[in-house]
């Protein structure tokens, strides 16, 4: 028997939990298996249900967006290592990058199936730390960063991932490059950047900036840290936007990175997102990476 976990989000992905609550219950609770459900109903919920009950349990299972995976992993930080739990993850969010690098199905009915013993296995991977929080898959800064926590969740709720269009949409005029330094752990970097995001993650911001699956390794103690510079003129941007779409991250104006540790200064202080998330505002910050600290499950045949 394993004793479970269950975190619910309830407003996440429109409320979709309410439609199949039942069958994850029904799925967890088969064999006798012992399962405690908490609700949440604020942020930060998540984190403390994960650091207070954690220890005790085999397994961990979230419902909702990276934002509700990412409290339970920050959560789980906060455990000894050897008393964390495994993460079982049903996305009910707009964009769940996390799952689709962890190929975790979207759709919950077919998430649930991977809960059956015979049909999942465990995956450990890497988790970052921005400043004292931490992140599964992405820090980011940069124009448009911000975009998903200042979108109301009522607009996220009703128009999904059109809500952060036009949000976005709406900051066209403001965007600003950052003078930065950046040390990481072979070398020294400063230049005026309009984006930067430290990855470990196959995909982040909804599928726009993918990664080639034979240069990242989730377990493997890296960062892969994509750096875009400020462009001179139009034309110039629009190379980088196209390079970056193509997976060619070896434009004049791209740099890419491996990296444990990294770095950052600027010269005024900078908004940052943890798993699109509000990170909060940083003049100065480091970015580690605790290689293989988390468990989660992922189907069977991966």
């Amino acid at each position: 028997m394993e004793k479970i976990l269950l975190i619910v989000n309830p407003v996440s992905g429109k409320g979709r939990v309410k439609t199949v609550l039942m069958d994850m219950l029904t799925t967890l609770c088969s064999g006798g298996n012992p399962v405690t459900v908490c609700v949440t109903e604020k942020r930060g919920d998540a984190s403390e249900f994960a650091k207070n009950y954690g220890p005790y349990m085999d397994r961990i299972v979230i419902t909702g967006g990276d934002g509700s995976l990412n409290e339970v992993i920050g959560g789980l930080m906060r455990v000894d290592p050897d008393k964390r739990p495994m993460i079982s993850y049903i996305p009910m969010g707009t964009t769940n990058d996390m799952a689709s690098s962890l190929s975790i199905p979207k759709s919950p009915r077919d998430a649930i199936s991977v809960l059956e013993p015979e049909r999942h296995t465990p995956r450990i991977i890497d988790i970052g730390q921005l400043g004292d929080e931490y992140f599964g898959y992405v820090a980011s800064f940069g124009a448009f960063m911000d975009v998903p926590f200042t979108t109301p969740q009522s607009a996220k709720n009703t128009w999904g991932y059109l809500a952060y269009l036009v949000e976005a949409m709406g900051q066209l005029t403001e965007i600003t490059a950052h003078h930065a330094r950046v040390l990481y752990d072979d070398g020294y970097f400063e230049g005026d950047l309009l984006f930067g995001f430290v990855t470990n993650s196959l995909r982040v911001a909804g599928g726009l900036v993918r990664f080639s699956e034979e240069n990242v390794a989730l377990d493997d103690g890296l960062f892969e840290v994509l750096l875009i510079k400020k462009p001179k003129n139009l034309a110039e941007l629009n190379a980088a936007v196209a390079n970056i779409l193509k997976k060619n991250f070896n434009g004049d104006n791209l740099t890419l990175l491996h990296t444990s540790h990294i770095s950052f200064q600027f010269d005024a202080p900078v908004q940052w997102t943890r798993d699109g998330e509000d990170g909060g505002v940083f003049r100065s910050v480091d970015v580690i990476n605790h290689p293989r600290a988390v468990c989660i499950s992922v189907r069977g045949e991966i």
